[in-house]
């Protein structure tokens, strides 16, 4: 800062926090009285600790406040007041302050799915990255743009959702926002920084306090989503442009610290979640089932009082800054000290949040048994389609490198044409589907998203086209087709990539088995199914997810009494004639069983069987699939049934 311009500026910065707590007290009176109209009003259900119906929203006064005095500094500040409209933190920081809100809003009025409001925080994200809010160094260090942009993202949606599940009780969300206001506000005092920030911290300072003063325990207004998702937003925004410059672990300790206390709790309530899903195989719990184990929750069954709860968390998230601040101020021996006491306040942390954190280690001693097969293949699947699409689109970029005049492989355009597949899939709820096991119906599906991903790439090309080339027909055409030929492939890659999994698990599996277990020279019962239609495709389908060894099975054809069927290959077997050619079938075909596999079977045809494998030594059997009622007698056959 500059010295006496620097030291006027600040002067005036009480009367900003002062103006924006009084803006704040104010807007948050009226939002308890209009808010109800608008049936904003958070029901006393489940996990909530209040009684009453209260109004939720209350996030819009500390919204409208903190804009009311930020835009009076901007303008009227004699720093700031040339060329205030092209201010950077009014345009990187406007448009999704803007947007959350408007998110905000909605789910406190409508209560919105989690995956609209996840994408939404991601689109806020990206935003911020291309206005060149990033992480795009860490200690100093530059990290790659690929890097740059997922660590971008995480760490926005984290820190958004960090300060959403911290709001549980009175006063905590917005207490603990005050406290991190401040101490980053002291720590740009301590070392020079940003005017403009500091302004900033110490306003967002002020209409939290303002806030506090409704929103303490008792309540009579709740932040909701609307502000819970604005100070998420504003520290992830903050923290970024601050920690920008920290080029050592202790300066960086500072910003992350003075969001602490939300940071942990999300940590240690998604390590508890795994625990409790994976290891103790408990039901209907998961990564986003809120739960009432949080660090608030579990020192209120302590303390039995809301009040105290607040004042012990507000203490620990003190204690947090202060040690952060002390670590990077003092030398190295009082350094080694002060990292020791915020080793110890961490412990003091999870000590009062007694979850199964050490428990946690089973999760490596019993070897991670978390990745079965089906978790594997339904989490890797996006991933799996994201590199099928790059295959695509490189060999797409193979075929026409010859003729094109624009560039494919930059980066801004490759997201942009790959993006739209994942997007649409993921919308669509496509991704739960376990495509070892599938229906029809889901290809159908599956087909009808790629055509609509395909349809909006097209789309995005057209509006490309228009702005690159204008009237140049021949690259036009070109492009067109490019993208059209990517579009096409990529699509049947995916389609190809499910269809192969399908057969996998049908008929494939069966058969690799059996090559092994022919290559150990084991004995398997050599198996003859009697019926070539859907009651086959069930036993070959059951024999391919056999585990126990006397239920494996070496199939050598089909038999069937339809004419139509002789001779041909049926789901990958040979129908090697019907009923009354047995006798030449065993003789050129061996076996040692035959299997029914039909819907219904004949007394006649029963018999006959039964006497042909008496005459020749055969086994007999009959595979059933069928629906009983528990309170009926079962019925007795004078078959083997499988």
């Amino acid at each position: 800062m500059e010295n006496i311009e620097s030291l006027r500026a600040l002067a005036g910065v009480p009367f900003y926090c002062l103006a924006a707590a009084t803006l704040s007290m104010f807007f948050t009176r009226l939002c308890i009285e209009i808010l109800p109209m608008f049936r904003m009003m958070d029901i006393p259900r489940g996990r909530h600790q209040h009684a009453k119906p209260v109004p939720r929203g209350g996030g819009l006064a500390i919204i409208l406040s903190f804009a009311a005095v930020m835009l009076w500094y901007l303008i009227f500040n004699s720093t700031a007041a040339k060329g205030w409209t092209h201010d950077p933190l009014l345009i990187q920081f406007g448009p999704p302050l803007l947007a959350i809100t408007v998110l905000g809003v909605a789910d406190d009025r409508f209560e919105l799915k989690s995956i609209v409001k996840l994408l939404v925080q991601i689109a806020i994200a990206c935003y911020l990255f291309w206005t060149g809010v990033r992480i795009d160094a860490i200690l100093g260090f530059p990290i790659p743009v690929w890097l740059a942009l997922p660590l971008t993202v995480c760490w926005c949606i984290g820190i958004i959702n960090a300060f959403n599940l911290i709001d549980g009780m009175d006063g905590l969300a917005s207490g603990l926002a005050m406290i991190a206001a401040f101490s980053m506000a002291a720590w740009q005092i301590i070392t020079h920084g940003s005017l403009t920030l500091t302004v900033c911290m110490f306003v967002f300072c002020g209409t939290c306090l303002g806030f506090l003063r409704y929103n303490f325990s008792p309540a009579r207004i709740f932040l909701g989503d609307t502000g819970s998702m604005f100070i998420g937003l504003f520290f992830s925004y903050f923290s970024i442009v601050q920690s920008a410059k920290a080029v050592t672990i202790t300066s960086l300790l500072v910003p992350v610290l003075a969001m602490g206390i939300p940071l942990f709790d999300v940590f240690l309530a998604i390590v508890r979640r795994l625990y409790r899903r994976y290891i103790l195989k408990m039901p209907d719990v998961g990564i986003m089932t809120g739960d009432h184990d949080h660090l608030h929750h579990r020192l209120m069954g302590q303390l039995k009082n809301p009040r105290k709860t607040a004042y012990t968390i507000y203490k620990l998230a003190v204690l947090l800054v202060a040690g952060a601040i002390a670590a990077a101020l003092l030398d190295d021996v009082m350094k080694s000290l002060s990292f020791i006491i915020l080793l110890m306040v961490l412990f003091t942390v999870v000590r009062f949040a007694t979850i199964e954190f050490y428990d946690t280690t089973k999760l490596l001693s019993e070897g991670i048994r978390i990745p079965r097969r089906k978790f594997i293949l339904t989490a890797l699947h996006p991933v799996l389609d994201v590199i099928l699409l790059l295959l695509a689109y490189a060999g797409t970029c193979t075929l026409f490198q010859r003729d094109m005049d624009f560039n494919p492989y930059t980066l801004k355009r490759m997201m942009f044409y790959i993006a739209p597949f994942p997007l649409v899939l993921i919308l669509s709820g496509i991704y739960r589907t376990y495509w070892l096991r599938v229906g029809i119906a889901r290809y159908y599906k599956l087909i009808l998203m790629l055509a609509i991903a395909c349809l909006l790439v097209l789309t995005l090309v057209l509006g490309d086209i228009l702005l690159i080339y204008g009237k140049d027909r021949d690259q036009i055409s070109l492009m067109r087709e490019f993208f059209v030929a990517y579009a096409l492939l990529g699509s049947a890659l995916i389609l190809m990539e499910r269809f192969a999994l399908h057969y996998l698990e049908s008929f494939g599996l069966q058969n690799i088995a059996n090559s092994i277990m022919e290559g150990k020279k084991e004995v398997l019962p050599r198996t003859l199914i009697y019926g070539g239609g859907l009651y086959c495709k069930l036993f070959l389908i059951s024999l391919s997810s056999a585990s126990r060894q006397q239920d494996k099975r070496k199939v050598i054809g089909i038999l069937d009494d339809n004419s139509m069927l002789c001779r041909l290959n049926v789901y990958g077997l040979n129908v090697l004639g019907n009923i009354e050619e047995l006798e030449d079938i065993l003789a050129k075909h061996p076996f040692d069983e035959i299997v029914i596999a039909l819907r219904s079977t004949t007394d006649e045809t029963r018999a006959k069987l039964l006497e042909f494998g008496k005459r020749h030594h055969i086994t007999i059997r009959e595979f059933s699939c069928q629906i009983n009622d528990l309170d009926s007698p079962e019925l007795e056959k004078n078959y083997p049934v499988i």
